[in-house]
C-alpha cells in the first residue's frame, strides 16, 4: 500500500536532523510511497539543496529570541497542517512535534511519529517543556543511535527502535567534482597547506574551543596546516561560544591560519571533505554523527571521539579516536591523520565503511510502525462522522 507521508523538519537549513529527514523523504519516494518534506522558511530560500521529493516551505519571521521563535515557528506549523489529510505525519525535531501535539489534543490528528536525533540541555522552561512534550506527546518515536535508544528507555520510559542515518555514494566519493578546483580559491583558503576540516560551526557541543587548542599546538611543529571551520546554522544561540573562540584565537596569534566560513553551499560538502586532510570531529555530544560517514565515502581521515554513538558504527581503523576532554588525545590523532600512509589507509578503507550506511534501509526500518500509525481511525473522519450522524 502507498502512503502519504509528511516529514517535518525545524528548519531549511543543512543541519543533522534536517538532513536526516530529507534523505529519508527521498528514499521513501523512492520506495514508491508520496513523501513531503514540509519546514519553516525564513527568508523565503527553501531548503539548502533541492530535494528528489515534493516540499511545503511554511514562510515564517526572522526572530532574535530563541524562545519566541520557537512559539512561533511551532504555531506556523500547527496552521498550515490544520487539516491536510496525510497517512503519517512525522516530525524530525521538538518544534513539529510540539505542532502535531497540539493538532491531536484538537482532535484533528490522530497520532505521530517523532526521531529523536538528540536532546539538548534548556535553562528556559519553556523550551525544557517544548522538548519535553515533543518526546512524550509523539504515537511512535525513532532514534539513530542505540545511545538514544538506550537513554530514552532509562530517563523518558519510551521504547525508540533505531533506524540509523545513511550516506548518498553519488554526492559523496573519492571522485573529484567540478566544484573541487575552485573550492580553495572560492573560501579564501591557502593552496600550500593541509587543511584540517571541522563542520558544524563553533559551538560548545561541537568541542570547537578543544579542537582550537589542539589545533594551536600542531601549528607550533606544523606551520603546513590551516583550520577551516564550516557551517553553522542553526537555530540555538552560540553567541557566547563564538564570542570566547574569537578571543581565544586572537590570544594564540593564529588568526591567519584558521578560516570560519559560516554556512556554505551543500553543493560544495563533498568537495570540503576531499580538500581536506582530515575531518576533525571531537563532539562532546551527538545523536549519530553523519559528517563522519560522508567523510568516509570520500575517502577522507576523519577523527572520532572514542564513544557512543561513535563506537557502535565504526571499529578499530575505521576511524583515529580522541577523548574530547583531552586536547592531548586530539593532537595525537591529527597527527596521525597526516601522515600519507593515513590516507592511503582511508582513501580505501573508508567508501568501504560508507557503503554500509543507506538511505533505502533506514527508509526500509520506519515503514512497520508507519502503517501502524496509518491504521489508527483518522481523527477528521470521525469528528466529520459525528457531526453528520
Amino acid at each position: 500500500m502507498t502512503l502519504s507521508i509528511a516529514i517535518l523538519t525545524h528548519s531549511t537549513n543543512p543541519r543533522g536532523g534536517v538532513v536526516h529527514g530529507m534523505a529519508l523523504a527521498e528514499a521513501l519516494c523512492d520506495a514508491g510511497h508520496e513523501a513531503t518534506l514540509i519546514a519553516p522558511d525564513t527568508g523565503g530560500g527553501g531548503f539548502f539543496r533541492q530535494p528528489r521529493c515534493a516540499v511545503r516551505c511554511i514562510p515564517v519571521p526572522e526572530m532574535g529570541d530563541l524562545a519566541a521563535r520557537v512559539e512561533c515557528h511551532v504555531a506556523a506549523i500547527r496552521e498550515a497542517l490544520r487539516g491536510a489529510r496525510y497517512d503519517v505525519l512525522h516530525a524530525q525535531d521538538p518544534i513539529g512535534a510540539n505542532a502535531l501535539a497540539d493538532l491531536v489534543a484538537e482532535g484533528d490528528v490522530s497520532g505521530f511519529a517523532r526521531t529523536v536525533h538528540h536532546l539538548d540541555s534548556f535553562s528556559d522552561p519553556g523550551l525544557a517543556f517544548r522538548q519535553a512534550r515533543g518526546v512524550r506527546a509523539a504515537t511512535a518515536l525513532f532514534t539513530v543511535s542505540a545511545l538514544w535508544e538506550r537513554t530514552l528507555l532509562a530517563e523518558w520510559g519510551r521504547a525508540a527502535p533505531v533506524v540509523g542515518n545513511g550516506v548518498d555514494p553519488a554526492r559523496f566519493s573519492p571522485l573529484a567534482g567540478e566544484r573541487d578546483g575552485s573550492l580553495r580559491s572560492r573560501h579564501g583558503l591557502p593552496a600550500d597547506r593541509k587543511l584540517i576540516l571541522s563542520v558544524g560551526g563553533v559551538e560548545r557541543r561541537k568541542n570547537t574551543l578543544g579542537l582550537l587548542e589542539a589545533f594551536v599546538r600542531l601549528r607550533a611543529v606544523r606551520p603546513d596546516v590551516h583550520l577551516v571551520i564550516a557551517g553553522g546554522a542553526s537555530l540555538l544561540d552560540h553567541s557566547a561560544c563564538r564570542a570566547d573562540f574569537a578571543e581565544r584565537l586572537a590570544a594564540s596569534g593564529q588568526s591567519d591560519a584558521v578560516t570560519v566560513t559560516g554556512p556554505v553551499a551543500e553543493a560544495d560538502m563533498a568537495a570540503f571533505y576531499r580538500q581536506a586532510a582530515v575531518l576533525a570531529y571531537p563532539s562532546l555530544s551527538e545523536g549519530f554523527g553523519l559528517c563522519p560517514v560522508e567523510a568516509l565515502a570520500c575517502g577522507t581521515p576523519v577523527i572520532v571521539p572514542e564513544a557512543a554513538p561513535f563506537t557502535e558504527h565504526l571499529r578499530g581503523d575505521e576511524a583515529l579516536w580522541c577523548v574530547p576532554h583531552r586536547p592531548d588525545t586530539l593532537l595525537h590523532a591529527l597527527h596521525d591523520a597526516l601522515r600519507p600512509a593515513s590516507r592511503a589507509h582511508f582513501g580505501v578503507v573508508g567508501p568501504a565503511v560508507a557503503r554500509r550506511f543507506c538511505w533505502h534501509g533506514v527508509a526500509a526500518r520506519h515503514i512497520p510502525a508507519y502503517r501502524r500509525l496509518a491504521a489508527l481511525p483518522r481523527a477528521g473522519g470521525l469528528q466529520e462522522y459525528a457531526k453528520n450522524a
